[in-house]
């Protein structure tokens, strides 16, 4: 099959193909005048004759069929028109993207694009006699940048040819002596009949034994792509499949890909997993302004509303049944919608529902999610599963593809983990929250069973894998942005605050259930991250409040202000900090916030304010921070087996997370009097905190490893006077950049005022 190529897409006038469309747009024109004549003049006139004999039984209908003719060619000329209409619009805006890629950004670095006779692209750097020709590692790495951009372009450009083709011809038909064939307004129309229609033939297919070929997969695989986010594509897609369909459709394919072990199948059926779910998404996001149930919209064009959403529930509860090669696998729709789920960002008002479902048809019925039938074992596939990507594990278990929907849907997520399931009109169940059901309650006891194998065995990679999506779910509730994203921080609403308010109580209530080989070990990393999201909140309570305004408000606080509240909160850190990424994630955040309050009380120091106090005021709940972790970092190593290895560990989380410092300074921390810092300033900020940061790496594994167990209490101490000297030295690199004197007496007692501040602040009590 040929293939647009660079040269066609960037060379080609398409002035011609808007011609084509305006041309047809006159036609269409045209016709509806002549079907409305037919219509309202010479059928109508058939209709009401006095006719009988032959004119009644032969000419009466052949005026019927004429009239109708008329309507049909109309219909025909106007789907035409809409697939030259929108196949101008899109190539020509690809064009215009193609030829700003190749006419300016890459002669502006002077790079040359070269078209290749599989039709992509090369880029090479030309020659320039003002230097030796050798690119540094981030020009290499923009040149396969735009390269892959131009390719895509490609990809897209060829993609709208074949569709348009194909709609082309399918609007045509096989007769050309007769009109009313297939009708269509759009492209996307279009294109999403042809996905239906190869989503159809495989699901025929397959009940006799063979599957789609890889031309027409890649086919799919190239609508999807091109389509997933295309709202009038995603919902025409799901509405005309139905959800037992389209469930059975993505599990056939899935299925076949991951025992079969074609490395092509796998990838296409991959590609389109990702993009049914992203579709899926689209397609049940309410359109603006259109979420208000009262209001009135077309739901079967542009959204897919309560009744298929209802259908899609039923389905999920209810068994699907695949056989191949003489194996049976008997599973579940909402284990089929879990690999989905993990794609896409999705509205709080599908998923929510969505996810209280699956929680209690899990609690009505144990065992809920079968594993694969045992005859599938003689199959010696490593990786048969309904989920594809590289991790999550084989999709058994929904809950992992559920959990990482929430991860990258913080509304639905925040929703989620404030509400409970239980005590429905018809359920017969127990009320729990459904962080109780995920972390146990408050004694620990209850928490939900992970991942199951065949027959019930629990399978520990697939556990694991979904106890991190549990992680991932959580900081997406807690913060408001997906798990993974770099976007700036949002201020906290009550109810993120009050989920991590509640997460702290239960691990510190349970602080064996997350660390070491403990249950819930495995969202430890999350852990971590939702401490440095909550740095300023945390840094509050140690301070007892924040009358001098030096932290910074970044929206509701979690409720953890009274005494037992500060002791669970250093049992949290405590525990947190023995999984050596958390630790380097919560040293990190510390560090940032602390420089940024001790800058804050510096810049903005009253007339009548005390250096040293308000210096005093700033570290002190950093301090007690770094009291806390450095008393779990010192409980993993002397738990490891291997205490040198652990400590390495350690000194490893340090040094790798690099691109935090970063992400803190853009969530605000990096600020001097309100003022986000820039430049020189914004150099100088990261520098300091590199610095800061990589101080707390052991210098010698060994000789930490060896202290720790020898006398724990004497390499804390050790710690508290590395961190009170840092904190002096940080003291005076802040009054100096404030334009201070250094040398002055003030700026000196202030600076032995923050070392036994935070020397003391730094000893919190055992536990």
């Amino acid at each position: 099959m040929t293939h647009l190529t660079f040269d066609d897409l960037y060379h080609v006038s398409l002035a011609s193909l808007g011609s084509a469309a305006d041309d047809w747009k006159e036609m269409v024109d045209q016709l509806e005048t002549l079907a409305t004549d037919a219509r309202d003049g010479m059928v109508k006139q058939s209709e009401a004759a006095r006719w009988a004999g032959v004119n009644a039984d032969v000419t009466r209908p052949f005026v019927r069929k004429t009239g109708k003719e008329f309507g049909d060619a109309h219909a025909e000329a106007k789907a035409i028109w809409a697939m030259l209409r929108d196949a101008h619009k899109e190539l020509a805006a690809l064009q215009s993207a193609l030829k700003q890629a190749v006419d300016i950004d890459a002669k502006h670095k002077f790079i040359q694009v070269t078209g290749l006779s599989d039709g992509t692209v090369s880029c090479v750097y030309l020659h320039r006699r003002d230097t030796n020709d050798v690119q540094t590692q981030a020009q290499l790495d923009y040149k396969d940048r735009l390269e892959s951009r131009i390719n895509k372009l490609i990809a897209q450009a060829d993609d709208i040819d074949k569709s348009t083709a194909h709609a082309l011809k399918t609007i045509h038909g096989g007769n050309s002596h007769d009109f009313g064939h297939a009708k269509y307004d759009s492209l996307d129309d279009a294109q999403s009949a042809r996905a239906v229609q190869l989503a159809r033939k495989s699901l025929a297919k397959y009940r006799d034994g063979d599957e789609l070929s890889i031309t027409e997969l890649a086919e799919l695989k190239r609508l999807f792509a091109q389509n997933s986010k295309d709202r009038e594509f995603a919902v025409d897609f799901y509405k005309a499949l139905g959800p037992k369909d389209a469930l059975r459709f993505q599990a056939q394919i899935a299925l076949d890909a991951s025992a079969e072990g074609d490395k092509t199948q796998f990838k296409l059926a991959h590609s389109i997993q990702t993009s049914m779910g992203e579709a899926l998404a689209t397609a049940t996001r309410p359109p603006t302004g259109k979420d208000d149930p009262n209001s009135a919209f077309r739901e079967d064009r542009d959204y897919l509303g309560k009744a298929w959403q209802t259908e899609l529930r039923r389905v999920g509860r209810a068994p699907l049944s695949f056989e191949r090669k003489n194996a049976r696998v008997e599973i579940r729709g909402y284990q089929v919608l879990g690999t989905l789920l993990r794609h896409g960002s999705y509205d709080k008002s599908f998923l929510t529902p969505v996810a209280e479902d699956m929680v209690t048809f899990e609690r009505k019925q144990r065992w809920a999610w079968p594993g694969p039938h045992n005859s599938y074992a003689g199959l010696g596939v490593d990786r048969f599963g309904l989920n594809l990507d590289k991790d999550g594990g084989p999709g058994w278990d929904p809950m992992t593809g559920l959990l990482e929907g929430l991860s990258h849907s913080p509304e639905a997520s925040t929703e989620f983990f404030n509400g409970s399931t239980g005590e429905g009109e018809h359920d017969g169940l127990k009320k729990i929250s459904n962080l109780d059901y995920f972390l146990g309650d408050k004694d620990g006891k209850g928490t939900r069973e992970w991942a199951y194998g065949a027959a019930g065995i629990k399978v520990s990679d697939t556990e694991n894998f979904g106890k991190e999506a549990l992680g991932h779910a959580l900081e997406s509730a807690t913060s408001g942005r997906p798990y993974d994203s770099d976007a700036p921080a949002k201020n906290h609403t009550q109810e993120q605050a009050d989920i991590f308010d509640s997460v702290v109580k239960r691990v510190a209530a349970n602080p064996e259930l997350f660390k070491g080989d403990g249950e819930l070990a495995p969202i430890a990393g999350s852990l971590g991250n939702m401490s440095a999201e909550y740095m300023h909140d945390i840094q509050r309570v140690y301070a007892g409040g924040d009358d001098s305004g030096y932290i910074k408000d970044t929206g509701a606080q979690p409720d953890l202000s009274d005494y037992q509240d500060k002791y669970k909160l250093n049992k949290f850190l405590k525990t947190t900090a023995e999984d050596p990424e958390a630790y380097a994630t919560i040293t990190r955040a510390q560090e940032a916030v602390t420089s940024e309050t001790l800058r804050n009380a510096i810049d903005n120091l009253g007339p009548n304010e005390d250096l040293g106090d308000a210096a005093e005021t700033a570290v002190i709940p950093g301090a007690r921070v770094e009291g806390n972790t450095a008393q779990g970092r010192a409980d993993a190593i002397a738990a490891a087996d291997d205490s040198v290895k652990k400590a390495e560990e350690y000194n490893d989380s340090l040094e790798a997370g690099d691109g935090w410092l970063g992400r803190f300074t853009d969530l605000g921390i990096g600020v001097i009097d309100n003022v986000p810092v820039a430049g020189d300033a914004a150099g100088w900020v990261i520098e300091d905190l590199r610095e800061a940061i990589l101080n707390h790496k052991a210098q010698s594994p060994e000789d930490a490893a060896q202290e720790v167990q020898e006398n724990r209490d004497a390499y804390l101490v050790a710690e508290r006077e590395k961190r009170a000297q840092e904190a002096k030295q940080s003291f005076y690199d802040s009054a100096a950049r404030a334009g201070l004197d250094i040398h002055s007496d003030s700026v000196k007692g202030a600076a032995t005022r923050v070392y036994n501040a935070s020397y003391n602040a730094n000893a919190v009590e055992k536990s």
